[in-house]
């Protein structure tokens, strides 16, 4: 009876080691799966996206300038000029179709002054502007006033007894009067000007000193103008049948 008691015991004991040898190995391999799982092995290199070449195929390659020095500035600055010289509009103003002695000594034909065309108009302008306040009443008498200043309002030629004479005209009322009046000859012509030489004495109603000489600018066949020193470019307009002295 003891003999078969001590021979189970064994077998029990047995089966107990065997048991715990199986569960060692069951964790020493769960322990080994986790180890490689961790990083125990060396990754796979990843092959490149085909996006990636796709994107570098399409980059845009760098502009390259006309020379290989020039900055952006410089390359604009070798852009051709648009304005051409035959660009430019043609002159369309009226030219003078007669020689300029031709024009000033037409007969019966008074050269009176333009005001408005001249500069003497720019000056009374920005002088009766400052004085008047923005006041029409008093503009309009200021301009008036520097238009009666000036003392000569008409230039005439005119010919007596084979002489030429230059009458510088003054109006008074509704009658021109030859405050001066010069034998002239007529100096260099050019095309376009005229000069004109007093010679002689004053003839007219308020006789002074003689010009040494005068350029009558001829830009067309209706008007004359002359480069005044002191009141810049006065203009003058040709009229017909206006009775002088």
């Amino acid at each position: 009876m003891s003999s078969e008691t001590g021979d189970r015991s064994d077998d029990h004991r047995g089966l107990l080691v065997l048991r715990r040898r199986m569960a060692l190995a069951a964790l020493l391999a769960a322990l080994s799966v986790g180890v490689a799982a961790c990083g125990g092995g060396t990754p796979a290199a990843e092959t490149p996206k085909p996006a990636d070449s796709a994107s570098a195929e399409k980059a845009p390659a760098p502009e390259k300038a006309d020379d290989a020095g020039d900055s952006p500035e410089k390359a604009d600055d070798k852009k051709p000029d648009d304005k051409k010289p035959d660009d430019k509009k043609p002159d369309d103003s009226p030219k003078p179709t007669r020689s300029a002695q031709d024009i000033i000594t037409a007969p019966d034909v008074v050269f009176m002054l333009s005001f408005n065309d001249s500069d003497v108009k720019q000056a009374a302008d920005t002088k009766c502007s400052a004085s008047s306040g923005n006041d029409p009443k008093k503009m309009n008498q200021c301009m008036s006033k520097a238009r009666i200043a000036l003392d000569i309002d008409g230039y005439r030629f005119k010919e007596k007894d084979g002489k030429w004479w230059l009458l510088t005209l003054r109006t008074q009322g509704k009658i021109l009067h030859s405050i001066h009046k010069f034998e002239i000859e007529f100096g260099p012509e050019t095309s376009g000007s005229v000069s004109v030489k007093p010679k002689g004495k004053d003839m007219g109603s308020a006789p002074g000193h003689a010009p040494t000489a005068i350029t009558f600018q001829v830009p067309n066949d209706y008007q004359i103008f002359v480069n005044d020193p002191k009141l810049g470019k006065l203009v003058y307009e040709a009229k017909i049948g206006i009775a002088s002295e």
